[in-house]
């Protein structure tokens, strides 16, 4: 009992640090840009992977540039306040609220320009960096739900301490870095940095190590942990090796700082190359189709987005400086991950939470939605009707508030519709089971047809119907899927008779039937219902016809041996005895013309019964067996075009109906083949197939004319086949050429149920 209890503490000990470290991480982030949006700023961001960190400066972006002399995207600031950025940071007194101070360009357009230090505004920075924003967003809501839902999934946990470094760390880079914080250094220079560096390095580790969580067969092997333990701390140890060197290669605390943000890069850009890499062999690697299902979606989605981010930004900056792409859209090339994500709770049941899938889903949309739209409404407040950037968004901020509850309530129905199909449209469920049904052209095809229907209709795993019969057992009939969770079983009646079960599971452990599921499976139920009796009804015929065929066989097998075993030889010995006594009569005796008769006639009566016979059942058969008597009528019909029968020798005996059904089959397609096909060679093949006989007949001439109505000879080998319950299918080969393939069950009694 201790052992279990203190393995209970150490479990729970354990769920926990992946929650503090990414609490830690997020306040980092939330603390470095509250000091960063209170903090005096020059309207600036330095753009971290510009040249300028070489150059003795920095290069700006200016979001909201003022027309006049101001700084402008691409300035390289070297200077500030007459102090060089390259002789030390930290070195300027931090201005006050509305002074100005200078600033000394470099390059083409060198200048002196004078900035106004005010509050940095959020707007312009929120419309650069949504894209990111929206990113990291819904990656840490739907990292944050898995985590609390699934604390014990391996995977979970990296994936929240991921989220929540970029999370962090992307709030303090949307934030942005001013100039002027370089020159008066102080607490919000190191906590940008404490993000940018550290907690982005954190979480990439994180992203390693949810990698080889996600795709590492449970439960974990302590090797398996080590290694995770490894990828946690990766990028933050090469980080901290990086800074050594750079601090000892580079000239000043503005270069070091610089060769800082490219080694970032650097690891970021390996760090995604190595988990797309490992991703892939861990799929490869994975025998079970359930678990590769999901990984196919995840680690798909992950190398999109990692291919993205490499071609569009991170490479790019590494090779020439800067980036072709704006930076602030970088998040939306990590949608595809995100969306992977997504698509595997969803199709796949990752972590069994399909509830968690539906609310993410939902405000993902619309957290989606109301950013997009409340930027571009932005946008066109001040750049059309000429308001202020403050009224411009506390007009958009009325108008998102105004539209969530109507845009909650459209994303919550299109996304049920997406997870539960037509739950909530139980007409338009019926509709589409009437549609199918229509469309179905062989009674066999009829429940396989329901049970998909309502499988799509409900988005659920698995449907089936099982036939009871009159003295309460029950026979599968038709299957769609494979159970995830609790199994319903709806009874399928007909005139108040239980004539089938409607069997639907739930879509998970964790998901399972609501009421109005079930009130849509009731209706549905009673349409189904007359569908099941009627295909009941259908192989009750078939079966009963089959029997029939069976006992029409069977008593011609009988009659053909009476005749050939008793009457036939009968007559023949009334025959002989006849004429031997006509020679002991003299020949001018009337007797002896009378004998003469009698003898003629039992001949004659000989015969008729030999032909009677060959009518009844091809005696073949009897002599030679099915194999034997296909080769046997093969070698007369050959004539110049070789023929080839095989099969086993070793068939076990076969009903009398399912025997000749067979030979009469083969023996049509063989006739068709050297009368009409043209063709220089024929196969016979007639073998077991699962519980019946295959017969298979191929040549290699001219296929089927498609201008030419069936004759009597295909038409008759479709009606032996379905006389005995199976099935006949005539066609052209692509290579050229006919084949007639048919199966027969050897079990008549199974024959009329659906298989």
């Amino acid at each position: 009992m201790s052992a279990r209890l203190a393995w209970l503490a150490s479990v729970r000990r354990s769920r926990r640090v992946p929650a503090g470290v990414a609490t830690v991480l997020v306040v980092l982030g939330v603390v470095a840009t509250a000091v960063t949006l209170d903090a005096p700023s020059d309207g600036g961001v330095v753009l971290l992977g510009g040249p300028g960190w070489g150059l003795g400066g920095v290069v700006v972006d200016v979001p909201a540039a003022s027309p006049g002399p101001g700084l402008r995207t691409g300035d390289l600031v070297v200077a500030v306040a007459g102090r060089r950025l390259a002789d030390g940071l930290g070195t300027v007194p931090r201005p006050g609220l509305g002074a100005s101070v200078p600033y000394g360009v470099a390059g083409e357009d060198a200048r002196v320009v004078a900035v106004r230090v005010d509050r940095p505004d959020p707007y312009p920075l929120l419309v650069q960096g949504w894209g990111d924003l929206v990113f990291v967003l819904a990656l840490a809501g739907l990292a944050a739900a898995l985590y609390l839902r699934r604390p014990e999934a391996p995977a979970t946990a990296p994936l929240l301490v991921l989220a929540a470094g970029l999370l962090g760390s992307t709030l303090t880079v949307d934030a942005g870095l001013p100039v002027l914080a370089l020159a008066t250094g102080g607490p919000q220079l190191w906590l940008f940095h404490l993000n940018t560096i550290v907690s982005y390095s954190i979480g990439w580790g994180a992203f390693l190590a949810f990698v080889l969580a996600f795709t590492a067969r449970q439960p974990l092997t302590p090797r398996v942990r080590r290694t995770i333990a490894v990828a946690y701390a990766a990028p933050l140890a090469v980080m901290a090796a990086w800074s050594g060197v750079a601090a000892l290669v580079a000239p000043d605390a503005l270069r070091w700082l610089g060769l800082l943000h490219s080694g970032q890069t650097a690891v970021v850009a390996l760090a995604l190359v190595a988990g797309t890499v490992w991703g892939v062999i861990g799929y490869r690697g994975n025998p079970d189709p359930l678990m590769r299902g999901r990984m196919r979606w995840i680690l798909g989605g992950g190398a999109v987005a990692a291919v993205l981010g490499l071609a569009g930004w991170l490479l790019p900056e590494l090779i020439t400086g800067t980036q072709p792409l704006p930076w602030g859209a970088l998040g939306l090339s990590g949608l595809p991950f995100v969306a992977g994500i997504g698509v595997a709770l969803r199709s796949h049941r990752l972590f069994n939470v399909e509830r968690l899938a539906n609310r993410s889903l939902v405000y993902a949309t619309v957290v989606a939605i109301l950013v997009a739209g409340y930027a571009a409404v932005v946008a066109l407040l001040v750049s059309v009707l000429r308001l202020s950037s403050t009224a411009a968004a506390a007009l958009a901020a009325t108008g998102a508030a105004l539209a969530l509850a109507p845009l909650r309530n459209a994303a919550q129905s299109t996304v049920n519709r997406v997870m539960y199909g037509d739950r909530h449209d139980p007409e338009g469920a019926l509709t589409r089971l009437g549609t199918r049904l229509q469309a179905v052209l062989l009674p066999a095809e009829v429940l396989p047809a329901i049970v998909e229907t309502v499988a799509r209709s409900l988005r659920v795993p698995y449907v089936a119907i099982d036939l009871v019969d009159g003295a309460g057992g029950r026979h599968p009939a038709a299957r769609h899927g494979a159970p995830a969770g609790e199994v319903h079983t709806e009874p399928l009646r007909y005139h108040g008779t239980l004539v089938g079960l409607l069997l639907v599971s739930a879509r998970g452990p964790d998901d399972p039937l609501d009421p109005i599921d079930l009130g849509l499976i009731a209706s549905l139920a009673q349409q189904v219902g007359s569908a099941v009796q009627a295909v009941r009804l259908h192989d009750d015929l078939a079966r009963s016809r089959a029997e029939v065929v069976a006992s029409r066989e069977d008593e011609r097998r009988r009659l053909r041996r009476d005749l050939h075993d008793g009457l036939g030889p009968a007559l023949a010995a009334i025959g002989l005895k006849a004429a031997l006594a006509a020679r002991a009569v003299p020949g001018d005796s009337a007797a002896r013309s009378l004998l003469g008769e009698i003898s003629a006639e039992a001949s004659a009566s000989v015969a008729d019964i030999r032909r009677l016979v060959e009518a009844l059942r091809p005696p073949a058969l009897d002599e030679l067996g099915l194999v034997g008597a296909v080769r046997s009528r093969a070698a007369t019909l050959a004539g110049a075009m070789p023929i080839e029968v095989v099969g086993g020798e070793g068939l076990p005996p076969l009903p009398a109906a399912v025997e000749t059904a067979a030979y009469r089959i083969a023996v049509e397609a063989i006739t068709n083949a050297v009368r009409h096909s043209g063709a220089t060679g024929c196969t016979a093949e007639i073998a077991l197939a699962a519980g019946g006989v295959e017969v298979t007949v191929r040549d290699d001439g001219r296929g089927l004319d498609p201008e030419r109505a069936p004759g009597v000879g295909l038409r008759s080998m479709w009606e032996r086949a379905a006389e005995v319950g199976g099935e006949c299918s005539i066609s052209s080969l692509p290579e050229g050429g006919t084949r007639v393939r048919a199966f027969l069950p050897a079990d008549l009694g199974e024959s009329g149920r659906a298989r």
